[in-house]
């Protein structure tokens, strides 16, 4: 993750799970600073989200901003995202076809 992050690429973690799973697997895994602020829309909800106004998600929507997007994902849910990114790339044997 240092890695990225020195080279200048901003990892995002987009999921499904509980927020409090979430914040520590992203401070886990160096995406989130340890006692790093919450409120600062780092780590929003899906509910929060999808009662943006349309000016606040385009703030989170980076590949409609130009950026490229590469996605991870294993389940026939992830399938969409996959598709939709710039780079989708399928978890281990373990994935659904669907995802692969």
């Amino acid at each position: 993750m240092e890695d990225c992050q020195y080279a200048g690429v901003n990892v995002k973690m987009i999921t499904g799970d509980n927020v409090f799973t979430v914040t520590a697997i992203a401070t886990e895994c160096g995406i989130l600073k340890l006692n790093e602020e919450m409120d600062d829309g780092s780590v929003v909800e899906g509910f929060t989200f999808r009662n943006y106004t349309e000016e606040e998600r385009m703030e989170k929507c980076l590949k409609k901003k130009g950026h490229v997007v590469a996605v991870t994902g294993d389940g026939t849910n992830d399938a969409p995202t996959l598709k939709e990114a710039n780079i989708g790339l399928s978890m281990g044997i373990q994935g659904t076809e669907v995802a692969k």
